[in-house]
């Protein structure tokens, strides 16, 4: 569960971080943005069907952990999640997504909920994630650098950069690729292009974590 889960929500956490009236995609992400900042739920909704993206990049994170599973395996052997094969990824994945999204769920709620969060983990770790969640998104900025728009989808290229903080230091540098679709003139969030690009460096900060924790 650790390594995809981890992966959605460290993704989805600093692509919101930062980001006219005719609609247009970066408006959309800055709705986005705003709607996260005020925990307003009903707000990101209007711009992202939130279970469909967390379904698809859990399993757009999967096919790019088997794809790459050798790799994995040299480089964490301490890590039994990697020590057996890709056959074993797709399999697990898909066995136990339903529980992994009912807990991306459970972070989702406990967010807009403002669940305080716990002195352990344990305690409730759907708002200890939700928490960390929001600590992160503050120490993470994001520069548009460049839109590409067709007649009804878009890519935005954002730059996202951590702070001076420790957490924002553990982000560091990375550019999403953001896929947006348009609907009755409305710019809805569709997917993250290049998980491709981003699983192999997330991958690597969910095993410090995993290592330390």
């Amino acid at each position: 569960m650790f390594k995809t889960v981890f992966t959605i929500i460290i993704l989805t956490a600093i692509l919101f971080a930062g980001c006219g009236k005719e609609d247009s995609p970066e408006i959309a992400l800055n709705d986005l943005k705003i709607a996260l900042a005020e925990r307003n739920s009903d707000k990101l909704a209007a711009r992202i069907d939130l279970n469909e993206f967390f379904s698809k990049t859990y399993d757009a994170a999967t096919v790019e952990l088997a794809k790459n599973y050798d790799v994995y395996k040299e480089k964490y052997p301490d890590d039994p999640y990697f020590q057996h094969n890709a056959e074993f990824i797709t399999n697990y994945n898909a066995e136990h997504k339903d529980l992994h999204l009912e807990f991306l769920r459970g972070v989702a709620e406990s967010y807009f909920a403002k669940i305080p969060e716990p002195s352990m983990p344990k305690e409730n770790s759907t708002a200890y994630v939700a928490n960390e969640f929001e600590k992160i998104r503050q120490a993470t900025n994001a520069t548009v650098k460049e839109i590409v728009v067709n007649e009804n989808s878009a890519t935005i290229f954002l730059e996202i950069a951590g702070d001076s903080s420790t957490r924002g230091k553990f982000i560091g540098q990375m550019t999403f690729k953001l896929a947006f679709r348009k609907e009755n003139e409305h710019w809805l969030l569709d997917k993250i292009e290049n998980i491709d690009e981003l699983t192999p460096i997330l991958v690597d900060k969910a095993e410090i974590i995993w290592v330390n924790f």
